[in-house]
């Protein structure tokens, strides 16, 4: 299950995946370039970024946000910290402003561009490596300033690039990394390991672990196996520098989870229920809720018949009654499916059901059938609105071959992905 930590961090888990093509950087630029240069006053902000070895990173990308110090600094830092962009409306999202990074890991930003630079802001940095998706950032979030005007000389921003360890199979795994040495860092450092979708799956970044202060922490990387992955590790820490109080979050570079984690209802049969006569009755194969595509499928699951794959559907209520077409009659009458139900190539010992739905998932449960088709055991299909992913797991596996999502409502068109491990 997800961990019910409400913290900062998973806060900002809430968050949409960076949104990496509109960041502005020269792709020409070294990913490391020569000992980074003390920056000279210029702008109304300036800093530059760098390795953690004093060596500049030209091919990276910055961007500057103001906040409204009437606000709670913590709120803007919970939102913002793991290099994520806000959704936060009004102050807490104020407009990023890009700053171009050059040669030397120099930027700067002119006041006409930012406006009060002695503002509280939040500066991020993300290098734009090849062999990742997520390259390595760094965000720092500072204070007003209570300096008399000039340039304001922004903290470097040092990279964090720690070679993570992960170890384990079947989708229980072992994620192990150094500690973060060598970036600015308080006394405290707490660490929490984060999953984000890659590609054309891409989507909010997920909790797997964490927070916590040690270096080690335990993964169940089946939950979020339906969509290409990396898996990164957020260092967050609290420092004085320069008399400022400055929170700072490194995030790592991700990684992909080893081996297959294609899930063995990949591809499966799907059954569901006739709402009149309660039967369980063929429904597609292979069903479109088990082929890893975790969008939700508009037409859902449904019966053949009731309303045939040619004919469009039409919207119905919870009685499954339709609404007129364009000359008077009834297009399509669509029932409720009670239940929609995978069928496993072979019965197994199921411990996790991973269910995936833009809905709410309230009043929805998960049904382990035998063979004769009664329910061995059910549970409830938990988590806050919005989450998207439910892991819905069985201490004692149990072995079944028909795993069913059962919903009074109709379940056949409120679901994007059903996985069963």
């Amino acid at each position: 299950m997800l961990p019910k930590q409400r913290s900062s961090v998973a806060l900002a888990l809430v968050a949409a995946v960076l949104a990496l093509a509109a960041c502005t950087y020269d792709r020409s630029a070294p990913i490391r370039g020569e000992l980074a240069p003390t920056p000279e006053p210029t702008g109304a902000l300036f800093s530059r970024v760098m390795h953690a070895d004093g060596y500049s990173a030209p091919r990276s990308s910055v961007s500057v946000y103001l906040y409204d110090t009437a606000n709670d600094v913590k709120a803007v830092t919970a939102t913002l910290s793991l290099g994520f962009f806000c959704l936060l409306p009004g102050p807490f999202c104020p407009r990023p402003v890009s700053a171009d990074v050059d040669a030397q890991g120099l930027w700067s930003l002119k006041e006409d561009e930012l406006g009060d630079a002695a503002a509280g802001l939040q500066a991020t940095a993300t290098l734009h490596v090849d062999d990742a998706e997520f390259g390595p950032n760094t965000t720092l979030v500072l204070p007003e300033s209570d300096a008399d005007g000039g340039p304001r000389r922004i903290p470097d921003l040092v990279y964090w690039e720690p070679e993570l360890t992960v170890t384990g199979k079947d989708g229980l795994l072992e994620v192990s990394w150094p500690a973060a040495t060598g970036v600015p860092a308080g006394k405290k450092v707490t660490y929490t390991v984060v999953s984000a979708s890659t590609g054309d799956t891409a989507s909010e970044p997920l909790l797997l672990a964490g927070p916590t202060t040690d270096t080690a922490a335990r993964v169940d990387a089946r939950v979020y196996a339906d969509a290409p992955s990396e898996l990164m590790v957020v260092a967050q820490t609290t420092m004085k520098i320069g008399g400022e109080r400055v929170e700072a979050a490194y995030r790592s570079a991700g990684v992909s989870p080893p081996g297959d984690l294609t899930p063995p209802s990949r591809g499966a049969e799907c059954l569901a229920e006739d709402e009149a006569s309660g039967e369980l009755k063929p429904a597609a194969s292979p069903c479109p809720i088990t082929d890893g595509d975790v969008e939700r499928d508009g037409d859902g699951v449904r019966l053949p018949g009731a309303c045939a794959v040619e004919t469009p559907a039409v919207e119905t209520d919870a009685t499954g009654s339709a609404s007129d077409g364009p000359d008077g009659a009834k297009e399509c009458v669509e029932p409720n499916h009670p239940r929609v139900c995978v069928v496993l190539p072979e019965p197994r010992d199921v411990s996790l059901v991973v269910v995936r739905t833009p809905f709410n998932p309230l009043g929805q449960e998960v049904e382990l059938l035998d063979a004769d088709r009664r329910v061995l055991t059910s549970r409830a299909v938990e988590g806050d609105a919005f989450d998207e992913v439910y892991p819905v797991a069985f201490e004692q596996p149990v072995r079944t071959g028909l795993v069913c999502v059962k919903d009074k409502a109709g379940a056949g068109g409120l679901l994007g992905e059903v996985s069963v491990w």
